[in-house]
């Protein structure tokens, strides 16, 4: 099947089925990275606040892997999985998010190698990438939220030329240098230990060897929850903030800096000792750590 022949193909779904299809497979990547199993709950408020989502469209989502036979519903327990997000059949619903993973970066690529005018319009994206409309609509929303494109008055779409600069580059790096140890040396600073716990988790779980079926979203991803979560523990609604932020724009220089799989590991080793450390109470030597952490460099990648 060729290009063209695939896109008419999914062309022929409305947007409805096609947008439940997506949200079922941005579930189904969640629990495989939270390394769930058939017969786990998938709890409706957990998956919201994990993909940033109303409960609406995560009830459609669930509907949609019912449908396909990857969850089922069960009295006084709500949906559960019905298979491992890990076995054959639920690659379907993991291959659109890995497609929707692979046009993002290809997107990130051409803006960071000047290869998209400033000005683009739906019609060259969409004709560029070979997507659907419900498809680079999803595309379009997801980088404006993260601030690299903004809609022209009245017609098409404008890059923002200031995001993919080496000056936003070395600033981003810099910025983030300054407020994460920061975050961890602040006088209230803790950090649970079923945070730990699962932090502690979900990197074994990337450095045993998942780290080889990621795709380059799902690193990015990773990392973000990672950093995310220990910021957290300051109590400062700000920190987080600004570090969303900053990460929505390092996401175009990430996104070309993860080939170095082997610097990704050192990365992950970082991570867990840094938790070894905060599990211990050791917040000065934590928030040491995290600077000489961040000031690697970013071909390192989960930093």
């Amino acid at each position: 099947m060729t290009a063209s022949d695939s896109s008419r193909q999914r062309g022929t779904r409305t947007d409805g089925s096609e947008r439940a299809e997506h949200l079922a497979g941005l579930i189904m990547a969640f629990a495989r990275r939270e390394g769930m199993k058939a017969g786990d709950r998938l709890i409706e408020q957990r998956l919201a606040d994990a993909l940033d989502l109303s409960r609406a469209p995560i009830r459609l989502g669930l509907k949609a892997l019912e449908a396909a036979g990857l969850a089922r519903g069960e009295p006084h327990r709500g949906f559960v999985l019905a298979k491992n997000p890990t076995s054959g059949a639920a690659q379907p619903a993991l291959a659109a998010v890995r497609r929707n993973e692979q046009v993002y970066a290809s997107v990130a690529g051409d803006v960071l190698a000047s290869r998209l005018p400033t000005d683009v319009t739906e019609a060259e994206l969409k004709r560029r990438y070979d997507v659907t409309r419900a498809e680079l609509q999803r595309l379009l929303d997801r980088i404006a939220a993260e601030g690299w494109i903004a809609r022209l008055p009245g017609y098409g779409w404008r890059f923002a030329e200031t995001v993919s600069s080496p000056e936003s580059q070395a600033q981003a790096k810099a910025f983030r240098a300054v407020i994460e140890p920061a975050a961890i040396a602040q006088p209230g600073f803790a950090l649970p230990q079923e945070v730990i716990v699962r932090l502690r988790e979900r990197q074994l779980r990337v450095f045993e060897g998942e780290l080889e079926k990621m795709t380059i979203g799902e690193i990015f991803h990773s990392g973000c929850e990672f950093h995310e979560d220990i910021i957290r523990g300051a109590g400062n609604p700000f920190f987080l903030e600004a570090l969303r932020r900053v990460n929505s724009i390092r996401r175009l220089f990430a996104y070309r800096s993860f080939a170095d799989r082997d610097g990704m590991r050192r990365h992950v080793r970082e991570h867990l000792r840094l938790l070894d450390i905060l599990e211990t109470g050791r917040y000065a030597e934590a928030a040491e750590l995290m600077a000489k952490h961040l000031q690697r460099p970013l071909v390192a990648g989960l930093s």
